[in-house]
């Protein structure tokens, strides 16, 4: 079985416009208000769908006084989504609306960029989202709604090593300059010039890509199997919400295994999720001084709000309910 994305975390200079462009434009539900775990004084933010779930995952640090980025020798770049099958137009048409510049290439794929000049790509696959993976914050139908993270593409001085790296530690089959994933999940390899100047972190960077284990036992797995092949370890860890392992792969990028559990019920519900400072449980001890600290840089934890609905607001202006009484789902 091929490996599926887990989440993709990136860099953000202003997390108010980040805030607004990814729930608001985008149509993601905003779902963990928490801290930098290397560096408490860094916000990170998390999207996705209504439940959170891996493979929908995107997440920000948000980041004051970085300049602009420069992607030279070594970088991820961008973030691919799936949209439904016939729902391009639609996409086109909001995005243009609200004042993004829109494209579409010869595979009908939907370029832009977000408010940190991160590329994004919009492609059509089967599939829409459906129950309470349905974001009922948003106003976008649910047939049109974004349904996970699809890719990357990874710009490395040396793709056969990066290419080897993937194969022989996580068994990802190359095919071409295509890491593929599972389904049409895939990461892109792009060889950068050999006079690239050191790439630097900036707004818009992205930290890190990472991909879907099923246990713990997976992650001490892979993380034994880089220490044989000879390639960077970086750290097991638990991050509360998954455990998880870091490599840098052969060009210089960071790559990270997740699990899929607990997920981020674990200190929010699922109706309460985005809407408090949650803190994984090891930096509880440090709540007071944590939320002392955002509090005089006029940062708030309670932006956002419960969902406290029983269905989805339709174009019509009417309610569908999605579960009855009973909890049983009336959705086809």
């Amino acid at each position: 079985m091929t490996m599926k994305t887990h989440h993709i975390s990136l860099l953000t200079e202003d997390v108010k416009k980040n805030e607004e462009f990814y729930t608001n434009v985008l149509g993601l539900r905003f779902i963990k208000n928490s801290i930098n775990q290397a560096n408490p004084n860094m916000r990170h933010i998390y999207y996705g769908d209504f439940m959170g779930t891996p493979g929908t995952v995107v997440t920000f640090f948000g980041v004051d006084d970085f300049k602009e980025r420069l992607d030279g020798r070594m970088f991820f770049s961008g973030i691919h989504f799936s949209i439904p099958e016939g729902s391009m137009d639609f996409w086109a048409e909001r995005l243009t609306e609200q004042g993004y510049q829109v494209e579409i290439d010869d595979l009908d794929r939907l370029h832009t960029f977000d408010p940190d000049k991160i590329p994004l790509r919009l492609q059509e696959s089967e599939g829409q989202l459906f129950d309470w993976h349905i974001n009922y914050f948003s106003d976008i139908p649910a047939e049109y709604q974004i349904t996970g993270v699809v890719g990357a593409e990874l710009h490395v001085p040396d793709v056969a090593a990066t290419g080897r790296f993937f194969e022989e530690l996580l068994d990802i089959p190359v095919k071409g300059n295509i890491l593929d994933l599972d389904g049409i999940e895939a990461i892109e390899l792009y060889q950068t010039p050999s006079d690239a100047p050191e790439s630097k972190f900036g707004r818009g960077s992205t930290d890190h890509y990472a991909l879907a284990v099923e246990s713990g036992a997976d992650l001490v797995k892979y993380w034994e199997r880089a220490k044989e092949l000879g390639y960077k370890r970086e750290v097991l860890i638990d991050r509360g919400y998954f455990r998880s392992v870091y490599f840098i792969e052969p060009g210089g990028n960071r790559v990270e295994l997740a699990t899929t559990n607990p997920g981020f019920t674990l200190d929010e519900s699922l109706f309460d999720l985005g809407t408090t400072l949650a803190l994984p449980p090891r930096f509880e001890g440090k709540r007071a001084q944590i939320e002392k600290y955002f509090a005089e840089r006029g940062v708030n934890f309670d932006e956002f709000k419960p969902y406290t609905g029983t269905g989805h607001l339709e174009n019509d202006g009417k309610i569908r309910s999605v579960h009855d009484e009973n909890g049983n789902t009336r959705n086809d």
